[in-house]
């Protein structure tokens, strides 16, 4: 394992993603490709500041990983075990980035289908769809070291949430089965792919896995549920979509909607006084009262929360907006987190791969002291009194 920083490694990446791949210009049309045509009509207008974006990162301890202004149209991220090898997916191809050598290579096979797994430094699962009309779709192992791919066809569909089952042979994977989305194990060594966790009952939403503790977290319907591997619930959470456990335990990470803010005339928290700002947002709303009724006129951002199990607390960071949420695998004592960054200080962002360092801030917040950008999540969770048999 590598002695350097997550830091110093991310920034190695940063410099090799804006050399290798062209990320490094404000390329506006590719930017926007990928985007809904409402963000389009509101992005188009909105000149990236690099100063800006390199300013509010900074202040708020996070370092990224692709240039501010780049085009930046990844679809998937993934940090391998080693902390130094970095998948990441754009739309039409699919790269690892080695962090301290600066590399970059492409990942052989078709784009994938969805998120992927590392089971080991050397070793990646990828989603493939079918390679016609009438096949099966796929998973792929992919050795890195060795160049070489194994192939796993799949009964069930659109497979997607991989999570590594703690070998260097298996993955936790969901996929349609019928209408209900379901999880299920996929074995490469006897080449088979087996329903799991059987006492989960209805569709799935989002599904991760953690090795180390042996839990499962489900998103469902707006809540999220963390369950033994057996079935015993261990906690529930409201108003959530995602939940990643991190291996020792103590802090659950939660993704949620935030509350929602105007697209329009965003502003971070010291461009205008508060006077100023009032007044801003009066006319802003007079303004919109006369819009007809298809401009959008609010969004909700993707929010991220951190459980603590000592405090029984759960927090929001306000400073920043991201989603899906990655514990930075090397020296989880360190309790370094990654997600896609959405934006900082109420203002929409150039989208990007955020790492930060979350030690201090925890620590101060499960004392009773919030630090700057944090506050206390509107919704708390609601443990269970008596957690339920395994199937309840």
């Amino acid at each position: 394992m590598s002695s350097r920083s997550p830091i110093a490694v991310l920034g190695a990446a940063a410099l090799a993603l804006g050399a290798g791949l062209g990320l490094a210009g404000c390329d506006r049309d590719s930017l926007y490709t990928q985007n809904r045509f409402s963000d389009n009509v509101y992005l188009a207008y909105e000149e990236c500041s690099e100063s800006e974006i390199r300013f509010l990162t900074a202040k708020h301890n996070l370092q990224t990983a692709f240039e501010p202004c780049g085009s930046n149209n990844f679809v998937e991220f993934a940090w391998a075990p080693d902390g130094i090898q970095l998948y990441f997916q754009l739309p039409m191809s699919a790269h690892i980035m080695n962090g301290e050598d600066k590399s970059i290579g492409v990942v052989p096979t078709e784009v994938p289908a969805g998120d992927v797994a590392w089971l080991a430094s050397d070793l990646l699962v990828l989603p493939l769809s079918p390679e016609r009309d009438g096949a099966k779709p796929r998973l792929v192992l992919f050795d890195r070291v060795q160049a070489s791919l194994q192939t796993l066809e799949l009964g069930p569909t659109e497979p997607r949430d991989l999570q590594a089952e703690g070998s260097r042979d298996k993955v936790y994977f969901t996929a349609l089965d019928g209408a209900l989305r379901r999880p299920f194990l996929a074995d490469f060594s006897s080449r088979t792919v087996d329903p799991a966790f059987p006492w989960l009952e209805g569709s799935l939403d989002s599904f991760t896995f953690s090795p180390e503790l042996g839990q499962v977290a489900v998103g469902r319907e707006g809540s999220v549920d963390v369950y033994t591997s057996e079935g015993a619930l261990v906690r529930h959470f409201d108003a959530a979509l995602r939940a990643s456990l991190h291996p020792e335990g103590r802090y659950i990470a939660i993704e949620a909607i935030g509350e929602p803010i105007s697209p329009f005339d965003q502003r971070t928290w010291n461009e205008m006084s508060d006077e100023a700002r009032e007044r801003e947002l009066r006319r802003m709303n007079e303004w919109l009262d006369k819009q007809p009724e298809w401009v959008l006129k609010e969004v909700r951002p993707p929010v991220l929360d951190i459980f603590d199990a000592e405090s029984g607390q759960r927090f929001r960071f306000s400073a920043f907006y991201g989603d899906r949420f990655q514990w930075y695998p090397s020296k989880p004592e360190l309790l370094y987190a990654s997600f896609v960054l959405w934006g900082l200080e109420g203002k929409e962002m150039n989208r990007n791969v955020a790492l930060t360092q979350l030690y201090e801030r925890l620590r101060m917040a499960g004392q009773g002291t919030l630090p700057l950008g944090m506050e206390l999540a509107p919704t708390q969770s609601v443990s269970p009194a008596t957690p339920p048999e395994a199937g309840g």
